[in-house]
């Protein structure tokens, strides 16, 4: 009876055991399709699991696998998500609305590291409103478990001036309160892009003004634009400041002119910082005569404007003399337009006399007058028509003949294009590229986009994967205007201070740029190119490493091949190897061009454009056992002697340590994927030649079901990120011999399915290429001792995957039959 009771526990244990682990992490959790994201409200350490979910989504942020949340708001305030707690790295998005899929424009905030590796976002919300919550992994191999906690703060408020156009009116003030931490992101995104709050300040006079947020609690960064208008271009920007004088607040100091407005934009380092700080403005300025614009250290801030009246009559004279010795006054007019601008005293009831500079400060030379009239068009009123480009300023002095003066109208116009749409000219839609040559571009119709490290025009990007260990030299000689160029070391948006390698204006060679920078293969770098200034136009871009690399990345596999250019028979397993006293013969496909012209054909994989390649690295080849080599030895030797497994660039398989491949026991391979560009689909084939009979033609038998030798069929792969990525096959069953441990495997990848083979029926048909070979891939052979010990680990109730649910059925199986 005391056995029976103890067994009775043990099973009631067991049962209660696996029971609830098979509720707490199934096989796939149910909210891991967005359209069946989890009902939530305010919740704490409310529990998830990601080890066994899958990716679905938009990729806007997570590429990992990942869970979904719809959450209700229940207060009008700020919502605050947490994964603080949780046992991996994680990411967290936040969008409007539970739609799905969402949009990029619905994406609110997102977060990667918050409190350590772990992810937090806060957002204003309105009671009653619904918000898409996802949560996934750093990576697509990042997975596990993990606490998400969701609050509402009713007692906090959206600000008032959380966008631009509801600027806050200020003048002076001393610790004026302010808090980000409700705020959302408004604006051009100049700077960085936290969320921001704006202030509009109108000058009180003409001098020294300085913004500080000193004594705030957060990490704060602060721009000032020379416009009250919204949005402010980047030719607005006066100054960008992140940290003043040692501390993590900002501060700027700049020359404001009397009357004149400018925005403040106020916001958190990153994309992250929000919180609880204070705005103090002072200014050591002179305010003003009356009649400010009567003296050109005053001018009168202007538009477009249209019979605007004026009158010298009580004016005084102040300038240069250059245009004029009547009394007069002074605009400042800001092109609302690029193209053509037209100045007109018509209708003015005295003889006049007009001038346009270029910029407006007070100090004008000769040199910068744009233009002087007197008379046009047979009248004795003025007009002056000069080019301006958007956003520059122009100072316009209206007097009149001789020393005349009077009541006078003032129109001015610009006749400019539209600007189109903004193109998708931003960082996160940075262009996949490797080594060019000459690649043209345009800046023309692009916008500014990014943190402003190196430059502030129109500007493009590129995410460039090194193609070898070295020198990389990135030039826009040929370009048609004054270009400047940065480099940052990873493709992540924004870059910071840090992410810079270099950047440069004008190199050796003229107003072009060129930067060269250490590079390390496979690493990414971010390229930005834009212009002087605000200069933009067409352009080349040349890309060359000049580490150990061919022209081209031509690639073939190394697996010994009878049917060679030396027609010398090649053996798979020699007898050393097999404990038998004799070696088998090879039959694999590996030379695609042994003279015959019957095949089967070796893969081969052309890359006359590097799209995606195998583990880290890929070394060219022309032929197999021919030609040149860039390791520099062939894949295969065959005269004199025959040695095969000799390409150096096979480090797809992490074969450090042993491999696993239990016999007949289900099992899964894990190999790593470069991927430059990715926006192309992808398959991965592996064969595997179990019988050792020197060919991966077979399908051998199993317990479990057959093991054919071709073990992962047609694995495909799509909306890869670029960089390296960690892949898990399918799972497959090993099949093993007891006389030999070696074997031959190989892995190709491609950018078709792998189908019938060169030579269906054939010897040695299976892992063959098509006859007009690969455009792009690698293949990769491997002669490994694998371990073929079946461990507990394995597959248990065949449904191709092994997690808990394998453990759960092993157990009852163990509790039906085991004694």
């Amino acid at each position: 009876m005391k056995w029976f009771r103890s067994n009775l526990v043990l099973v009631c244990g067991l049962v209660l055991l696996f029971g609830a682990a098979n509720v707490t992490f199934g096989a796939v959790p149910l909210n891991d399709f967005c359209n069946k994201a989890k009902a939530v409200g305010n919740v704490t350490d409310l529990a998830f699991d990601t080890t066994n979910a899958t990716h679905d989504g938009p990729g806007h942020y997570i590429n990992s696998p990942n869970v979904w949340y719809c959450y209700t708001a229940t207060c009008n305030g700020c919502a605050t998500v947490s994964l603080t707690g949780s046992n991996f790295d994680t990411k967290l998005a936040v969008y409007d609305g539970c739609d799905c899929y969402p949009s990029l424009s619905d994406l609110i905030k997102s977060n990667d590291d918050f409190n350590g590796q772990q992810s937090q976002a806060t957002f204003a919300v309105k009671a009653g409103s619904q918000y898409l919550i996802e949560v996934g992994g750093f990576n697509p191999s990042v997975k596990g478990q993990g606490m998400i906690s969701i609050s509402c703060d009713n007692q906090s408020s959206q600000p008032t001036n959380d966008d631009c156009s509801k600027a806050d009116q200020v003048g002076n003030v001393t610790d004026l309160p302010f808090d980000t931490t409700c705020a959302t992101f408004d604006g051009p995104g100049h700077f960085f892009t936290s969320p921001n709050l704006w202030y509009l300040y109108t000058a009180g006079g003409t001098g020294e003004v300085i913004v500080s947020l000193l004594g705030s609690e957060f990490d704060t960064a602060l721009v000032v634009y020379d416009t009250g208008d919204c949005y402010p271009e980047s030719g607005d920007i006066i100054e960008r400041n992140d940290d003043f004088g040692g501390f993590l607040q900002s501060q700027i100091t700049f020359q404001a002119t009397a009357g004149h407005d400018y925005l403040f934009e106020v916001m958190g380092y990153n994309s992250d910082e929000v919180g609880e700080g204070v705005l103090t403005i002072s200014s050591e300025s002179t305010p003003p005569p009356s009649g400010s614009n009567d003296d050109r250290s005053h001018p009168k801030p202007i538009g477009d404007v249209t019979d605007l009246p004026f009158d010298t009559t009580s004016a005084t004279q102040d300038g240069p003399h250059y245009c004029m010795y009547s009394p007069n006054i002074w605009f400042c007019y800001t092109a609302s337009c690029t193209g053509e601008v037209i100045v007109s005293l018509a209708g003015s009831s005295y003889d006049t006399k007009l001038a346009v500079w270029k910029g407006c400060e007070p100090d004008l030379d000769y040199e910068d007058m744009i233009q002087c009239n007197d008379d046009i068009g047979g009248t004795r009123q003025s007009q002056v028509v000069f080019e301006a480009i958007a956003g520059n300023q122009y100072m316009i002095e209206v007097g009149g003949y001789d020393l005349e003066t009077g009541l006078g109208l003032l129109s001015i116009s610009c006749e400019g294009v539209t600007p189109p749409p903004p193109s998708k000219d931003d960082c996160e839609n940075a262009k996949a590229i490797g080594d060019v040559k000459d690649l043209p571009f345009d800046t023309t119709d692009a916008t500014f986009d990014g943190s402003g490290l190196c430059l502030t025009s129109p500007n493009i990007w590129y995410c460039y994967i090194a193609t070898c260990t070295g020198n990389v030299t990135v030039s826009l000689a040929g370009s048609s205007f004054d270009t400047m160029l940065a480099v940052y070391d990873g493709c992540e948006c924004y870059p910071t201070s840090g992410d810079l390698i270099e950047c440069n204006d004008d190199s050796s060679s003229g107003y072009q740029s060129e930067i060269t920078f250490a590079a390390v293969e496979g690493n990414q770098y971010l390229i930005e190119v834009g212009g002087y200034g605000s200069e933009n136009g067409e352009g080349f871009i040349t890309i060359s490493c000049s580490g150990i690399v061919l022209p081209g990345k031509t690639d073939l596999g190394d697996a010994p091949d009878s049917t060679n250019n030396n027609n010398r028979p090649m053996n798979a397993y020699p007898s050393g190897h097999t404990g038998l006293p004799y070696s088998i013969q090879a039959h694999f496909p590996t030379v695609y061009n042994d003279g015959s012209g019957t095949g089967p054909y070796g893969p081969v994989h052309l890359n006359d454009e590097v799209v995606a390649y195998l583990g880290t690295s890929i070394t060219r080849e022309t032929e197999a056992d021919t030609g040149p080599d860039e390791d520099p030895s062939n894949n295969i030797i065959t005269s004199p002697g025959t040695t095969a497994n000799r390409d150096n660039g096979d480090d797809a398989i992490d074969l450090k340590n042993t491999l696993s491949l239990p016999n007949c026991c289900w099992t899964t391979l894990d190999y790593k994927v470069t991927v430059v560009d990715p926006n192309v689909d992808l398959w991965v084939n592996i064969w595997i030649d179990w019988n050792r009979d020197g060919d991966w033609d077979d399908v051998v038998d199993c317990p479990e079901g057959p093991a054919p030798e071709w073990a992962v069929q047609n694995q495909f792969l799509y909306n890869l990120p670029i960089g390296q990525n960690n892949i898990t096959s399918p799972a497959f069953l090993p099949w093993h011999p007891d006389d030999i441990e070696h074997i031959w495997m190989r892995i190709t990848l491609s950018e078709q399915p792998w189908k019938t083979g060169s030579n269906p029926g054939a010897v040695g048909n299976a892992g063959s290429g098509p006859q007009e070979k690969y455009l792009i891939g690698e293949t990769e052979d491997y002669y490994i001792i694998p371990d073929t010990a079946c461990s507990i680990c394995k597959d248990h109730n065949g449904d191709g995957v092994i997690n808990l649910d394998d453990l759960v059925y092993y157990s009852d199986m163990w509790l039906v039959q085991c004694p």
